[in-house]
């Protein structure tokens, strides 16, 4: 009897052994769940810009954070909406020293796909006022035809807007709509 309580002892730690063994952590091929608010931080990357047909440019390095409810941008990188305005370089480069910094913010909803790996963002841009002295503005028209998206695994967001207007008064200042990509990496 005592030998095969030792030997049903032996099996049964046999067992709990093997069990614990084999449910490692390392396996990088399990899905990443991920929820709404993992979009939610700090991020760093690229802004690059096409204006009607040209080519892409280099792109702007810049940060922005992203909160509940909204996509905030501390400092915009409103010198390629100066620029497409204005045509003169000097007299750009001098309102882009003047205004320095344009905070802007974009208001999103989210929803999580299926997989539960990335997260769609349905974005709700506000238009862009620049201040170009006590009593000029230029007011910018922002859209978002294709919303964003945060890839969790990733940590990546991805998102379009396109400035399709620039007016001062009446007067619409921008020769062709201008079509912003951001390509972000949490921090």
């Amino acid at each position: 009897m005592k030998k095969t309580l030792k030997w049903s002892l032996m099996m049964m730690l046999a067992v709990v052994g093997l069990t614990f063994a084999s449910c490692s952590d390392d396996d990088d091929d399990t899905p990443t769940v991920g929820t709404v608010e993992d979009v939610i931080g700090d991020y760093a990357g690229k802004m690059t810009y096409t204006m009607s047909k040209a080519e892409e440019t280099p792109g702007t390095t810049l940060e922005l954070k992203v909160e509940n409810d909204s996509i905030n941008f501390d400092k915009f990188p409103f010198e390629t909406l100066v620029k497409a305005i204005i045509t003169d370089e000097d007299a750009a480069n001098k309102i882009i020293a003047e205004v320095e910094k344009v905070q802007y913010k974009v208001g999103y909803k989210a929803e999580m796909n299926t997989a539960k790996d990335s997260v769609f963002l349905t974005l709700d841009p506000k238009p862009l006022a620049i201040a170009l002295g006590e009593n000029v503005a230029v007011n910018v028209t922002i859209t978002a035809a294709n919303g964003g998206s945060y890839a969790v695994k990733e940590k990546s967001l991805k998102f379009n807007l396109t400035a399709t207007e620039a007016k001062m008064g009446e007067t619409n200042m921008l020769p062709a709509p201008i079509a912003l990509s951001f390509d972000m990496k949490k921090k």
